[in-house]
C-alpha cells in the first residue's frame, strides 16, 4: 500500500495525504467522468496544455478526425494538446462542477442548445471570430445558434444533427403503402405495421430523442411551447392539446409499451434487428446496420439496404421538426483564451470541415451554407433529404430562440413526462398540457 501510495503521489506531483489519497484513489476508479466532476486533473493536464472536452460521438471516426485537428494545430502552435470525450448525459454535471471550480478544460462542445444561453456568463465573446468563419463560407444557415441571453454570440455553431423519418422500405411495400408524407399517413401504415408484427418506434421516455419528435409533432399541429419572445410559455393550447391526443392514438394503435422505457439507443436495435417497421433518427441506425452488416431476420440481405429516409411527416401546421444543435465555445477563465479562439479558427477553414464532414459519414449536418449541398449527401440515395431537411427543422424553443429556461425544461423532459401521461390514459390531453404549462412557468419564472 505504502509503495502504491507513493506512485500515486508521484504521478500527481504532489506529497498526499491520507485524505488526499483516499479522494485521488477514487477519482482514479472512477474513470475520466470522476476525475472531471472532481475537479482532480491528471498527469498530462498541464498549464501549458490546451484542452477540448465534448460528447462521445456517435460515430468514432469523427472524433478521430477532430482529434487528429487539434493535435495537428497543436503541432503548429507549439503546444501540447488533449481532447477527452465523455457520454453526452454526463456533459452538463461536468460543466456546472468546472463553472463552479472556475477552472477545466479551455474549449468545450456544447452538445445542447441552450448551453451557449446557460452558461453565457463564462463563455467567450466570440462574434468577431463567427462574423470571420460565416464570411469566408458563405453565411450561416441558422443565426439564432451560439447566442447568449444579450444577443452576442457565445458559442460557434458547430452542426445540426437532423430527425428525419427512417423506414422498411419492404415492410411498407407488403402492405401495399407507398412511403408516408403525413402524419395521417403514419399512423394508418404504423397500425397495419403493428399488425404485422413490425411496429412503429418513438420513445415517450427520458431521452433527447422522445424531446426532439415530440416538440415537432406539437409544432406541425401548430402548438408551441414558448412565444416568439423566447419568454412568454404558450404550451397550454388547443392546438398542443390535438398533438398530445394524436400521440396518444399513435401510441396506442402504432406501437407497444416498450417505448415507454426507451433510451436513444432502443429504437435504433428496434430497426435494425428487424422489428421495428419505422423510426425518427438521424442517420446513425442506417449507418450502424451497414457498418455491422445486420441482416433481415431469415434472409441472407443486409438491412441497411432495405432502409431508407424521407423527410418529417406534415401535420395541419406543415411539416416541422427539432434537431440535435450543437456548438463549440471558449470558457472565459481559461488561461489559453486567444489560443483556443485561434484554433476554431482553423478548425473552421475549408480543408478541415470538409473532412469532419466527411468522417462523420454525413451525420454532422453543416451550419455554413458553403456545405449544405457536400458531395457526401450525393454519394448515397439514402442520404438525399439532408441538404433539404433544414427548410422544416427549428432548435428547440422555436417560434423563439434557445434559452437557459428552454434547457432547463428539456433536462427534466416535460414534454416526454407529460405525453407519456396522456398516452398511457394517466390524464387526459387537457390536464396533461395544463400540467406541462405549470410545469414550465416555475420553470420560466426563476430563469426569464
Amino acid at each position: 500500500m505504502q509503495a502504491s501510495h507513493q506512485r500515486l503521489g508521484n504521478i500527481l506531483g504532489t506529497d498526499l495525504t491520507r485524505r488526499k489519497f483516499l479522494r485521488a484513489s477514487a477519482v482514479t476508479s472512477a474513470g475520466l467522468t470522476g476525475i472531471l466532476l472532481a475537479k482532480t486533473p491528471p498527469a498530462l493536464a498541464q498549464e501549458h496544455e490546451l484542452r477540448l472536452l465534448t460528447f462521445s460521438h456517435f460515430v468514432p471516426t469523427s472524433d478521430e478526425e477532430l482529434q487528429r485537428q487539434l493535435e495537428e494545430f497543436g503541432k503548429q502552435a507549439k503546444v501540447k494538446t488533449r481532447m477527452d470525450r465523455v457520454a453526452h448525459l454526463q456533459i452538463p454535471a461536468i460543466y456546472a462542477s468546472e463553472v463552479q471550480a472556475q477552472k477545466g478544460h479551455d474549449i468545450i462542445g456544447l452538445s445542447r442548445f441552450g448551453q451557449p444561453h446557460l452558461y453565457a456568463k463564462h463563455l467567450v465573446n466570440v462574434d468577431d471570430l463567427v462574423q470571420k468563419i460565416g464570411k469566408r463560407s458563405g453565411g450561416w444557415t441558422d443565426t439564432a445558434i451560439g447566442r447568449g441571453p444579450d444577443g452576442e454570440y457565445r458559442a460557434v455553431p458547430w452542426y445540426f444533427i437532423s430527425f428525419p423519418i427512417a423506414l422498411r422500405t419492404d415492410l411498407i411495400a407488403e402492405i401495399g403503402e407507398n412511403l408516408p408524407d403525413t402524419w395521417e399517413d403514419v399512423h394508418r401504415i404504423g397500425k397495419k405495421l403493428k399488425a404485422k408484427g413490425n411496429p412503429l418506434g418513438i420513445q415517450l421516455a427520458h431521452s433527447e430523442d422522445s424531446n426532439h419528435i415530440l416538440r415537432g409533432i406539437i409544432w406541425s399541429w401548430g402548438g408551441k411551447l414558448v412565444e416568439a419572445d423566447s419568454k412568454t410559455v404558450a404550451v397550454n393550447s388547443k392546438e398542443t392539446v390535438e398533438a398530445y391526443k394524436f400521440i396518444k392514438a399513435l401510441y396506442q394503435d402504432c406501437m407497444e409499451e416498450e417505448v415507454l422505457a426507451w433510451d436513444d439507443r432502443n429504437n435504433n436495435v428496434c430497426l435494425n434487428s428487424g422489428k421495428c417497421g419505422m423510426i425518427l433518427n438521424p442517420i446513425s441506425a442506417y449507418n450502424s446496420a451497414r457498418n455491422d452488416n445486420a441482416l433481415v431476420p431469415g434472409t441472407e440481405r443486409p438491412i441497411h439496404q432495405v432502409i431508407d429516409h424521407i423527410m418529417p411527416p406534415k401535420g395541419p401546421a406543415g411539416r416541422h421538426m427539432s434537431a440535435a444543435y450543437v456548438n463549440i465555445g471558449v470558457w472565459n477563465f481559461s488561461p489559453m483564451k486567444d489560443l483556443a479562439l485561434e484554433f476554431l479558427d482553423f478548425h473552421f477553414q475549408k480543408e478541415q470541415q470538409e473532412k469532419l464532414l466527411t468522417e462523420s459519414q454525413g451525420y454532422n449536418q453543416p451550419l455554413l451554407a458553403a456545405f449544405s449541398m457536400h458531395p457526401i449527401y450525393a454519394s448515397n440515395p439514402k442520404f438525399y433529404f439532408a441538404p433539404y431537411i433544414s427548410w422544416y427543422t427549428h432548435a428547440p424553443g422555436w417560434p423563439g430562440t434557445p434559452t437557459g429556461a428552454g434547457e432547463v425544461v428539456w433536462d427534466q423532459f416535460i414534454i416526454p413526462d407529460t405525453v407519456a401521461e396522456c398516452a398511457t390514459g394517466k390524464s387526459g390531453a387537457e390536464d396533461a398540457v395544463k400540467k406541462a404549462e405549470a410545469q414550465m412557468t416555475r420553470i420560466y419564472r426563476r430563469h426569464i
